[in-house]
């Protein structure tokens, strides 16, 4: 049965929450460490990707809990939710507000142990909020309409830092390159904060009527062996399997993306804080306009086609990019405008994997468990495995960044630093979204296996 409108629209609110914090540290957080902390680049990478292995390890931990002891007013899900919305409003100021002056030891100490912390509060949120929607909808389509609610949201949440960037890091007489100023990310922290604590609550309280339904009050006893156990148990599902291993891939591309890019444009370009907004705006308008064509997509040729094509498109943007910085000294009037469209190609095809991955993964888990007992322990595998890809991923771009010899005192970086760059840049994020494209196609449910309840 599909599920009114606005119980999707207060959902996908909890997501502009959640993205506008977490983006925000995952887009600009590796710069900030290095261009403005000064940390070299092999520390940041590793705090964060200790950090996005610990928010992966709790997450199918978190997804127990969740699916076994509820709160009594609040359910299995949204009192997580409440808890979350608190931690993450809090630790979120606290991350950005490094004194520079510190010594490296310190401010490293304060980094590694904050995004320790806020990504515990990450996973009380993101984990619940996931299987809540499992909760909500149980029509084939009407799981990726609530996914798209939910990609909106949250592609929302990722143009706002995009905006803020402009707004609280203009270009000065002090810091000719604005994202270099240290002062500009506090006041950001302070407003994605007062966005994340609105929109949880609207989300937490919207939502409480299914919240209430699935107040299970299994007593089962909690046992963290068996619960990552049950994880290579699901990765024998060969779908699960599929699902999980695709998604991880394909999210890498965009965690390379965004944690390099900012590099990529400030010094192998020279662009200002507003022509990096401008690309950054141009890649997540294509991803929010792209929602109802690949929902339309979906609908009409199924989920898997839609996907697969998403990801080709996504892959013509990167070559156009890598062609745009191969010949930059000859496109040098209209290498922005270029840019901005390959951008935003590539916001258009990446589109599809916030929201089909998803909504695929809450099908095969409709065949093997039609009563959603697990849905949250599950969901938190699926995450489990791209924040393991991506700490992965984050730890080689920072050892990388050291090896090519980048040097963030220096305003400009010299040839050799720029072409490594930009190296590490189209590899990382060809590599992966070719990868996803290759295991994604092994994939085999289509509605009618739906309808049949079986996945043959």
């Amino acid at each position: 049965m599909k599920q009114n409108w606005y119980y999707k629209l207060f959902y996908g609110m909890g997501n502009l929450g959640y993205s506008v914090v977490s983006q925000t540290i995952t887009n600009f957080f590796m710069f900030f460490g290095t261009s403005v902390l000064k940390i070299p680049g092999s520390l940041i990478g590793f705090a964060v990707a200790l950090s996005t292995v610990w928010d992966g390890l709790t997450d199918p931990i978190v997804g127990y809990l969740s699916d076994n002891y509820a709160f009594p007013r609040f359910g299995n899900r949204n009192g997580y939710m409440l808890i979350a919305t608190f931690g993450i409003s809090i630790l979120n100021i606290f991350i950005w507000c490094v004194p520079t002056d510190l010594s490296i030891g310190l401010k490293f100490a304060w980094v590694l142990i904050s995004l320790i912390v806020i990504e515990t509060f990450n996973t009380l949120f993101a984990t619940p909020y996931s299987a809540l929607s499992s909760d909500i909808v149980n029509d084939y389509n009407d799981r990726t309409q609530i996914q798209i609610y939910k990609t909106i949201f949250f592609l929302i949440g990722m143009i706002l830092p995009s905006v803020l960037l402009n707004l609280f890091l203009p270009s000065t007489q002090e810091f000719p390159q604005g994202q270099l100023n240290p002062h500009g990310y506090h006041k950001i922290a302070i407003f994605c904060s007062i966005v994340m604590l609105i929109c949880g609550l609207v989300c937490v309280f919207g939502t409480l009527k299914f919240a209430k339904k699935n107040n299970n009050k299994t007593k089962e006893k909690f046992n963290l062996k068996s619960v990552f156990a049950e994880f290579f148990m699901c990765l024998k599902n060969k779908h699960l399997r599929i699902i999980i291993l695709g998604n991880s891939l394909s999210l890498v591309s965009a965690a390379i993306l965004t944690s390099v890019g900012m590099h990529f444009f400030t010094y192998c370009f020279n662009y200002s804080t507003f022509k990096i907004t401008c690309t950054l705006l141009c890649l997540l308008m294509g991803m929010a306009l792209s929602q109802p064509f690949w929902y339309k997509f979906s609908v009409k040729e199924d989920k898997k086609p839609a996907l697969l094509s998403g990801l080709f498109t996504a892959i013509i943007g990167v070559f156009l990019i890598m062609l745009i910085f191969l010949f930059r000294s000859v496109l040098i009037n209209s290498a922005f405008y270029l840019i901005m469209l390959s951008m935003f190609i590539i916001g258009f095809g990446s589109g599809t994997l916030y929201c089909l991955p998803s909504s695929m993964f809450m099908d095969v888990l409709s065949l093997n468990d039609s009563k959603n007992s697990k849905s949250a322990t599950y969901s938190g595998f699926l995450t489990l495995g791209s924040n393991l890809a991506n700490a992965l991923a984050l730890l080689i771009v920072g050892i990388l960044l050291d090896a090519i010899k980048f040097n963030p005192t220096n305003f400009e970086q010299n040839r050799i630093v720029q072409t490594g760059i930009a190296v590490i840049l189209f590899v990382g994020v060809l590599s992966s979204l070719i990868g996803s494209l290759f295991i994604f196609s092994r994939y085999r449910i289509k509605e009618k296996h739906l309808k049949q309840g079986k996945t043959n």
